[in-house]
C-alpha cells in the first residue's frame, strides 16, 4: 500500500496547508483569482482520491474495476490540468497571444484525453490490462505526458522571461507559476519512466505547496497595500474632519475658539453641575475697551486689528486655558490646569499688563474673574454673571484712569 500511502499523505498535506481557502473562507469572500485557485485545489483533491483508490482496486485484481478506475484517473488528471490553465489565466491576468494559446491548450488537452479514453475502450491506445492483471501503457499515455511536459515547460519559460521585465507585485505571481511548472515537469518525467509509482501526486503536492507560499505572500502584500490605502484615506478624512471642525469651532479673525465651541462646552459644564461631578471651575470674562471709538474714527479694519491684539494679550497670559470669542469684543477663558492653580497670579499679571498698555496707548482689555461655589452655583450662568459683573467694575475702574 505504499502507492496509496503517498496519495493519502499528499491529500492530508494539501487540505492542511490550504484549509483557509478550501474550508474557512466562503467563496463569496474570495477574489476571482482566489475562486479559480479554490476550484483548482478541489480538482487536485479529486486526483489524489482517484489515485489512492487506483492501488486499492489494483490489489483486488478485479479487472473491470481497474479498467474503469484507470480511465477515471486519466480523465481527472486531464480535468485538473484544465483547471490549472484556467487558474493561471485568471491569476496572471495577462492579455497576450501566449496566454490565449495556453488557455485553449488546457481545453484541448482535456477534450483529447476524454476522446482517447473513449477510443481506448475499443482499441488499447492509452493502456490495457492482461488477464493476469498486469498493467501496460500505450502510445497515447506517452503523448498525454509529453503534452503536459511541453505545456508546463513552455509556461515556466514564459513566466521566467516575463519576470526579467517586471519588478512589482506581478513578479511574485509569475514566479509562482514558473516554479509550479518546473516541479510538475520533473515529476511528469519520473511518472513516464516509472508508471507504477505515484510521482504525479508528489509533483502536485510540491507544486501546490510552492503556489500556496507565493499566493500567501501575494495576499499579504495585497493586504499591506490595501491597509496603506485605507490608512491614507483615513488620514485624509481625519484632516478634512479636523479642518471642518476647526472652521466650525474657530473664530477666523482671532483664531481662538468661537461661540459654537463655547456653547458646546457650556453644555458639558451644565451636565457636570447637574450630576454634581464638578469639583472646581473658574472663568474669566474679558471685554476689549474702546472698540467702538476705533471703529468710528479709524475704520473697521483697524478695529479688527485691535480685537486681534486683545485676543493675543489674553492668550499670552492664559496659555493653558481655552479662550472663546463670544461677541464682537467679548472673550471668555475657562481656567484649567496650571492656569487654575495660578489664577490669582495670572489675573494680577494680566491687569498689570493692561495698565501699562493704557499708559502706552496700546490695547486695553477689562477682565472679571469668578470661581465655582458648590454651595450657591447651581447653573453655569450663576458663575458667569459674577465674572461679568466683576468685569464691568474693572472696565469702570480703567475708564476712570484715562
Amino acid at each position: 500500500m505504499y502507492y496509496a500511502s503517498i496519495g493519502i499523505i499528499a491529500l492530508l498535506i494539501h487540505v492542511i496547508i490550504n484549509y483557509d481557502v478550501l474550508v474557512k473562507t466562503k467563496t463569496k469572500d474570495l477574489t476571482s483569482s482566489q475562486k479559480a485557485y479554490k476550484v483548482f485545489l478541489h480538482g487536485v483533491e479529486a486526483y489524489y482520491v482517484v489515485d489512492i483508490f487506483w492501488e486499492v482496486f489494483f490489489n483486488l485484481q478485479i479487472l473491470p474495476l481497474i479498467f474503469i478506475e484507470t480511465s477515471i484517473y486519466f480523465v481527472v488528471m486531464g480535468f485538473s490540468v484544465l483547471l490549472w490553465t484556467k487558474y493561471v489565466t485568471v491569476y496572471i491576468n495577462e492579455k497576450s497571444r501566449f496566454m490565449t494559446i495556453f488557455k485553449y491548450g488546457g481545453q484541448f488537452f482535456f477534450i483529447s484525453q476524454v476522446v482517447i479514453l473513449i477510443l481506448n475502450f475499443f482499441w488499447p491506445i492509452a493502456f490495457w490490462l492482461t488477464p493476469d492483471g498486469s498493467y501496460h501503457t500505450g502510445t497515447a499515455r506517452s503523448v498525454n505526458l509529453g503534452f503536459q511536459f511541453i505545456l508546463f515547460l513552455a509556461t515556466s519559460i514564459r513566466m521566467l522571461f516575463v519576470t526579467l521585465k517586471i519588478h512589482n507585485q506581478a513578479k511574485q505571481r509569475h514566479l509562482a507559476i514558473a516554479f509550479f511548472g518546473i516541479a510538475m515537469d520533473l515529476f511528469v518525467v519520473l511518472q513516464s519512466l516509472y508508471p507504477l509509482m505515484p510521482f504525479y501526486s508528489i509533483g502536485y503536492m510540491l507544486g501546490t505547496c510552492l503556489i500556496h507560499t507565493f499566493v500567501l505572500e501575494d495576499e499579504k502584500e495585497a493586504r499591506r497595500m490595501e491597509l496603506a490605502k485605507l490608512r491614507l484615506v483615513e488620514r485624509i478624512q481625519e484632516a478634512e474632519l479636523g479642518s471642518a471642525r476647526q472652521m466650525a469651532y474657530q473664530d477666523p479673525l482671532t483664531e481662538v475658539k468661537n461661540k459654537n465651541a463655547y456653547m458646546e462646552d457650556i453644555i458639558g459644564i451644565e451636565r457636570r453641575l447637574e450630576d454634581r461631578l464638578l469639583d472646581y471651575f473658574a472663568l474669566v470674562v474679558f471685554d476689549v475697551n474702546g472698540l467702538k471709538d476705533i471703529n468710528d474714527t479709524k475704520g473697521h479694519a483697524e478695529g479688527d486689528k485691535y480685537i486681534k491684539s486683545g485676543a493675543m494679550l489674553i492668550s499670552s497670559i492664559f496659555r493653558n486655558s481655552p479662550i472663546y470669542r463670544i461677541g464682537g469684543d467679548e472673550f471668555v477663558a475657562f481656567l484649567k490646569c496650571e492656569d487654575y492653580k495660578n489664577k490669582e497670579k495670572l489675573i494680577e499679571e494680566f491687569n498689570s499688563q493692561v495698565e501699562r498698555n493704557l499708559k502706552e496707548g496700546k490695547v486695553v482689555v477689562s477682565c472679571g474673574y469668578a470661581e465655582f461655589n458648590p454651595q450657591t452655583d447651581k447653573k453655569y450662568q450663576n458663575i458667569f454673571e459674577r465674572a461679568d459683573k466683576n468685569m464691568y467694575e474693572r472696565k469702570k475702574e480703567l475708564k476712570e484712569k484715562l
